[in-house]
């Protein structure tokens, strides 16, 4: 039928126009038989249009363009978020964790405390305002972290301080010897590798 609405607002139409050529007689065969020539004749990229049955009568084939059914929008760019990640760490080397919110993108996992994610880069001064450990003197570590999430970017900087103590109440210091033991998430575990110093 060669449906200039693009999916995914073109789902309907499509459905109502295959509904036009279902027969009465074994309409789950027919509803199979579709399927497997969508997903092996009629493909979105390189349709097989010499094999294909509905040949005769495809408006699209006979346009000359069946490439380019079904219509798409053009994907949207991925936004870029940014954040900061403190790096707290003790007399002995222990690193501060925290547990995420239950809900929420990487609910329930594992992070180093870092600001909220947002669309503007943070400043170290404002990274500091809002750290787990106030009045620390943070350095910046060189390098950045980038990792890709289905909907955005990520850019996180890391700041590094130190304090002689580990305050239990802001949360678990894990060596970084038992981070493997740890429900660390992908970008955390780049973190952790730039902190080593092996990069992200």
């Amino acid at each position: 039928f060669r449906i200039e609405t693009p999916l995914p607002k073109g789902k309907g139409e499509i459905a109502k126009m295959a509904r036009t050529l279902t027969p009465d007689r074994r309409p789950g065969d027919f509803a199979q038989a579709m399927m497997d020539l969508g997903a092996t004749v009629c493909t979105p990229r390189n349709p097989e249009c010499g094999a294909c049955p509905w040949g005769d009568v495809c408006a699209a084939r006979a346009a000359g363009d069946a490439e380019a059914y079904p219509r798409r929008l053009p994907k949207k760019a991925k936004p870029t978020r940014h954040g900061t990640v403190f790096w707290v760490s003790d007399e002995a080397g222990r690193v501060l964790t925290r547990r995420r919110p239950d809900k929420g993108l990487l609910g329930g996992m594992v992070e180093f405390p870092s600001t909220a994610w947002r669309d503007g880069a943070w400043s170290d001064a404002e990274a500091a305002a809002v750290a787990p450990v106030p009045a620390l003197a943070w350095t910046a570590m060189a390098g950045e972290v980038r990792h890709t999430f289905t909907h955005f970017h990520l850019i996180l900087r890391v700041l590094c301080a130190s304090q002689r103590w580990a305050d239990e109440n802001l949360g678990a210091w894990v060596a970084p010897a038992d981070f493997d033991r740890l429900a660390l998430p992908t970008v955390m575990k780049k973190v952790a590798r730039l902190a080593a110093g092996r990069g992200a």
